[in-house]
């Protein structure tokens, strides 16, 4: 008997929702969602006009699924109302070739895309996959639902494949691709770790996050020299940890680290990290942005300080630099403060804001 463990997040909006295995009962709300589906978007198999099932028929399908060690339902469900759902399978489950491979289909309402509800499904359903055996899940994706893709790029698929004319939807042929991601344990996804100084946690972003970091990239002081601009909203933050942050981390790449005080926990008041500039130079970048109100006391500096010491050892470093636009003079004192060496100014180096800017360079070589 296949199942999770329930559990509930809270979301972007606020919203509690509860993500758990479907049982009796749910026939109702299942039906429901379904019956939506294909008036929210064509990047699924259903479509108006798809012959509908019956209650009972899921009741059926619900009692079978309970029933086998490997298959999955799982629903995320805003109170009663089932809102995402994922099917977990095996294809061929008695072909002895094919015992490895798994396959997924997931569903999630218009209204809750953006809020980290696919996102959350993936994760739940892999620890259950490799109890079952699983080494390699495969699944497919129109090419053209570009939010689906990108989801799942993040969450470590990989394309291994293009099926051209896969679809015809309204007269007009779709692409799929053919995506994969292998869970064996020399390939499983790379985990930013926790760092702790005298003042400070730094650890990975989360969807929860995204309202601390728009209350200050919100703030035109904040990104007054950087080559990011204001955030217009909470969506911008959330496409930030979602496109940016989680990207980087399933590439293994330490950055952005989440810096939060420890006199208050929870809430992240800005970030820190490294991206590489040269792998085989063995050479990375120093990033970071603090909220305005805990500027000048020194918390920037301890936070990047921690965060070189870590990237020097974690990944065998020879150089880590950093740069900051000329007029820039705090982040040139943070990068002093932390031992790095000017190293120039290049004029005219980067076109932003319609405006060409000098660029000073530092850097700390171990």
């Amino acid at each position: 008997m296949a199942s999770i463990e329930p559990f509930q997040i809270t979301v972007l909006s606020g919203k509690k929702i509860d993500f758990r295995s479907l049982h009796a009962g749910d026939e109702e709300t299942f039906l429901k969602f379904l019956a939506r589906i294909p008036h929210e978007s064509f990047h699924t198999n259903q479509y108006i006009g798809i012959k509908k099932l019956s209650p009972d028929e899921v009741k059926v399908r619900i009692e079978k699924i309970k029933a086998d060690p490997v298959t999955l339902d799982i629903g995320a469900f805003d109170g009663p109302r089932l809102i995402g759902f994922l099917n977990f399978r095996k294809d061929y489950p008695d072909h002895p070739w094919q015992q490895h491979l798994g396959r997924f289909g997931m569903m999630v309402l218009k209204d809750y895309w953006g809020l980290g509800i696919g996102k959350r499904l993936l994760e739940t359903f892999e620890p259950h996959a490799v109890t079952c055996g699983i080494k390699k899940i495969e699944a497919e994706v129109r090419v053209a639902n570009e939010r689906g893709v990108s989801l799942y790029k993040n969450a470590g698929y990989q394309i291994e494949g293009r099926r051209t004319k896969a679809v015809k939807i309204e007269g007009e042929w779709g692409d799929e691709y053919y995506i994969a991601k292998f869970l064996d344990k020399k390939t499983q996804q790379w985990n930013l770790p926790t760092l702790e100084t005298s003042r400070l946690i730094l650890r990975p972003l989360t969807i929860a996050d995204a309202e601390n970091i728009y209350a200050y990239a919100k703030n035109p002081n904040v990104s007054r020299f950087t080559l990011w601009e204001p955030h217009a909203s909470a969506k911008d933050s959330l496409c930030y940890i979602n496109d940016y942050a989680f990207r980087y981390y399933q590439e293994g790449i330490p950055e952005p680290f989440g810096v939060e005080l420890k006199s208050e926990p929870g809430r992240v008041i800005g970030t820190a990290g490294c991206r590489w500039v040269s792998m085989e130079a063995k050479s990375m970048e120093l990033a970071y942005a603090l909220d305005e109100q805990y500027w000048g006391k020194g918390l920037m500096p301890e936070a990047c300080q921690a965060v070189i010491d870590y990237c020097f050892t974690a990944f065998s470093l020879k150089r880590i630099q950093g740069r900051c636009k000329k007029e820039n003079l705090a982040s040139a004192r943070i990068m002093q403060k932390i031992g790095m060496s000017y190293e120039g100014t290049l004029s005219s180096a980067i076109f932003h804001r319609n405006r060409h800017w000098d660029m000073c360079y530092y850097a700390l070589i171990r």
